[in-house]
């Protein structure tokens, strides 16, 4: 989620009509419209493709995501509903199909009822969910250098959860020092005492959380949680991997030990250009969407633009503004729209 926010951060409407702008400003409240786009930004990163369909009136305008695990993206000539292929798929793609493998349920929509945009898409050879090589189709997404890391991060949080529901701070070991100086001595044999134990460790063995171990002559210690393993150690690095995966720094992320302002300074520059570049796929994605309102009213398309802000540019102070404002390389009104204010009103 924060990588989607962080993707459209500040967004808001240029156009070559400042009319135009405002009532796309208008209309963006109505329809929740940074919402739809935080959504676009998130499904890019996660699938690195997003496919979606617009709905409604010129009004009430939304941008309904397809789900990527029901549809493929085909470029003509494929038969459609046929696993593999003996060649790679290339664009231009001229199908959109949901759920192409079922002939009763097949939905096929032409390239121009449907926004589309890929991240990276030439980076390699992907398959299809029909098994279909393609290549320049598919965007790459974030998830497939990081999915490992999550299933041990969620499997570890799972255990070590349950572990410590469990046993509190560890294990224990259960030290029966009275049974072990009966049989010392003769007047119980191995074998009963060793069956007197499963008896009491069958009884107690669904100890829950907080629950007293109390008996006569019964030495409990406690294992270390850890084991062998720093657990927290690994949980700390796969937290770090998935971090990475994500354009996501310890800094950004909160943790700010042991970083310098320097060393966070570059840290966020570099992440920041990267994560420009997802930016500018999102970019282009909500612009298709845009022209499609704009040909619904009857405008020309490219005459109103998304904008974000530049994720890379730097942090402003307000006595940066002003001293600005004062050399006149910014305008009082420049200044006002950096605060959150409107402009003067003529």
């Amino acid at each position: 989620m924060k990588y989607g926010l962080s993707l459209v951060k500040g967004l808001k409407f240029g156009a070559t009509n400042e009319a135009d702008a405002k009532e796309f400003d208008e209309w963006s409240e109505r329809v929740n419209f940074f919402e739809q786009a935080q959504t676009v930004a998130t499904l890019v990163g996660m699938n690195g493709t997003f496919a979606g369909t617009v709905t409604g009136t010129v009004e009430e305008l939304w941008l309904k995501p397809i789900l990527m695990s029901k549809l493929t993206i085909v470029p003509d000539g494929v038969k459609l509903g046929e696993s593999g292929s003996t060649t790679i798929l290339e664009p231009p793609v001229t199908q959109f199909v949901i759920d192409e493998a079922s002939n009763d349920s097949r939905v096929i929509l032409k390239p121009e009822m449907v926004v589309y945009g890929s991240a990276l898409a030439y980076l390699g050879v992907q398959a299809d969910i029909l098994n279909r090589d393609t290549y320049g189709i598919y965007g790459i997404s974030l998830m497939d250098s990081i999915e490992l890391s999550i299933r041990y991060l969620l499997a570890i949080n799972k255990g070590y959860a349950a572990f410590v529901s469990k046993y509190g701070n560890g294990r224990y070991v259960f030290d029966f020092a009275i049974l072990k100086d009966i049989v010392d001595k003769g007047i119980m044999t191995y074998s009963d005492a060793q069956r007197a134990v499963d008896d009491w460790m069958e009884k107690h063995k669904n100890l829950k959380q907080n629950e007293d171990i109390a008996g006569i002559g019964l030495d409990v210690k406690a294992i270390d949680a850890n084991g062998s393993l720093d657990v927290m150690a690994f949980k700390k690095s796969l937290e770090n991997d998935i971090d990475i995966g994500l354009f996501q720094s310890p800094l950004s992320m909160g943790d700010s030990k042991g970083s310098t302002y320097a060393a966070g300074y570059v840290s966020e520059e570099d992440r920041m250009m990267v994560l420009e570049s997802q930016q500018r796929c999102v970019r282009s994605i909500l612009k298709q969407f845009v022209d499609k309102r704009l040909v619904l009213m009857g405008k020309q398309p490219g005459s109103v633009w998304p904008m974000v802000d530049e994720l890379s540019k730097p942090t402003m102070k307000a006595s940066d503004i002003t001293e600005w404002v004062g050399m006149g390389i910014i305008t009082e009104d420049d200044a006002r729209i950096w605060a959150g204010f409107p402009k003067r009103e003529p």
